[in-house]
């Protein structure tokens, strides 16, 4: 996992892979495949917006996307709608479609609702809210997404804040990493995932591609930040900026 530019502090075995930096679901034959891609990455920049080494190919392309979240069907529903809002109204050439539940079209993208258990993580148990199932492979994005439908009941109220986690489980699987990858100070509670040691994913690892034009410093309001919060966080310039960089803008 460390010679895949991958933290292998909370990592979690489950499922025939594991479970990684808190929403990430990768197979051995994942890590295999980032691990030999690892040794191009040298660049000692700090910026904040990352990406895999992988991403959507093929633009433009539009990307279905399902829901299957049993009785929370309509919370998860509303709130994708929200998040494929904010992708599509940067008029990227990558694109997003919601379908119907009934829809026997191909989906890209499944966002399935299930119980996702907990992890225990410096001495504290938390829930596993969502977890991505890694990042795109063959220029196509990662699926499914996974999402707590025992948090994220068919009761929870905040649409805003379940968009922006699901428009950030869909970041995962079109090829964005944490944007705060570097240094997650300023996002997670440091001692609960490592015990008071050096707070960063990259734990000295060049384990991500630095986005050209994302700008140096802290973005604490990133859609990509590892923790998420209590806060809805739209696109903010910086991350605009990335997604503009990986998915350009169509032509006029």
């Amino acid at each position: 996992m460390v010679k895949a530019g991958l933290s292998p502090v909370g990592a979690v075995k489950r499922n025939g892979g594991y479970l990684i930096e808190g929403d990430i679901f990768l197979t051995q034959e994942d890590l295999t495949a980032q691990q030999n891609y690892i040794n191009e990455l040298k660049t000692g920049l700090k910026t904040e917006q990352y990406r895999s080494t992988n991403i959507v190919t093929g633009l433009p392309k539009v990307i279905n996307v399902k829901v299957d979240a049993g009785e929370s069907q309509t919370v998860f529903t509303d709130a994708t709608t929200e998040a494929v809002k904010r992708y599509n109204d940067l008029g990227l050439q990558l694109t997003f479609k919601l379908l119907d539940a009934q829809s026997t079209a191909t989906a890209d993208i499944v966002i399935n609702g299930e119980d996702l258990g907990t992890i225990t993580q410096g001495g504290k148990v938390y829930d596993v809210l969502g977890q991505s199932a890694g990042f795109p492979k063959n220029g196509k994005p990662a699926t499914p997404i996974k999402l707590s439908n025992t948090y994220y009941n068919k009761d929870y109220k905040e649409n805003a804040l379940l968009a922006t986690v699901i428009a950030h489980e869909i970041g995962h699987a079109i090829g964005f990493r944490h944007t705060d990858y570097a240094n997650r100070n300023y996002s997670c509670d440091k001692d609960a995932y490592d015990n008071g040691d050096v707070w960063a994913e990259k734990k000295g690892l060049d384990g991500a591609v630095l986005i050209p034009g994302t700008p140096k410093g802290a973005d604490p309001d990133s859609w990509m930040l590892a923790c998420a919060g209590s806060s809805s966080r739209p696109f903010t310039a910086n991350d605009i900026i990335a997604l503009k960089a990986l998915y350009p803008v169509v032509k006029k």
